[in-house]
C-alpha cells in the first residue's frame, strides 16, 4: 500500500506552485469546503480579489493534467462530512455565506470532481488497488443517489437524497426499508 506525495490542502497555492508540483510528482489535495464557508471572507478580508481568485485551484490542477484528490477537514470545518456538498462546491465554486462565485475560472465537470472525490482521493491514500471504482476484485464501496448530479441544477446537487450507502458489499444504510 503505497500513498502519492501529495500536499495537504494546497488552498492558497499559485499556478507556479501547481507546474512546480506537477514537474516533481507531488499532486495536491484541496478542501472544497473552505471555498463554500469561507470564500467571501478570503476574497473581502483577508487576501483580496485576485488571490482569492486562484484559492483551491482544483480546475488549475485539471488543466495542468495533474492529479488531485478533494477532501474534507472535519470536523475543522464544523460542517458534517458531504462528499455532495464537495461535489457541488468542485461544480460551482459557490460560496454559501454570500452567494457569490468565488474563481468561477477554476470550476470542475461533475466528472472531474466525483473522480476526485473516489479514484483519485484512493490513489492518494494507496488504496487505489482496492478502492475508488465499481469493478470486479474491488470494494463495493458505493452510494445509490435519489437525483442524477449530472442533470440536476448544479447548485442542488447537495440536496441530492442518498437513499443507500454500501461499504465492502455490505449495505450500512438504507433510506427506506
Amino acid at each position: 500500500m503505497t500513498g502519492v506525495n501529495r500536499i495537504e490542502h494546497a488552498t492558497m497555492a499559485r499556478r507556479d506552485q501547481i507546474d512546480r508540483m506537477k514537474e516533481l510528482g507531488v499532486e495536491p489535495s484541496f478542501i472544497p469546503d473552505f471555498i463554500y464557508l469561507y470564500g467571501g471572507a478570503f476574497r473581502d478580508q483577508i487576501f483580496g480579489a485576485e488571490r482569492a481568485e486562484f484559492m483551491s485551484p482544483f480546475g488549475a490542477a485539471a488543466d495542468a493534467g495533474l492529479g488531485f484528490s478533494l477532501h474534507s477537514d472535519a470536523p475543522a470545518t464544523g460542517l458534517p462530512i458531504n462528499p455532495l456538498r464537495h461535489l457541488q462546491t468542485a461544480v460551482t465554486r459557490r460560496c454559501a455565506i454570500d452567494g457569490s462565485t468565488v474563481g468561477p475560472t477554476w470550476t470542475l465537470t461533475v466528472d472531474a470532481a466525483l473522480r476526485a472525490i473516489t479514484v483519485d482521493a484512493a490513489r492518494h491514500l494507496g488504496l487505489g488497488a482496492e478502492l475508488g471504482t465499481f469493478e470486479p476484485a474491488m470494494q463495493a464501496d458505493l452510494t445509490i443517489l435519489d437525483g442524477d448530479p449530472y442533470g440536476c441544477d448544479p447548485d442542488a446537487i447537495m440536496a441530492i437524497p442518498v437513499s443507500e450507502t454500501w461499504v465492502a458489499g455490505e449495505r450500512k444504510f438504507a433510506s427506506r426499508a
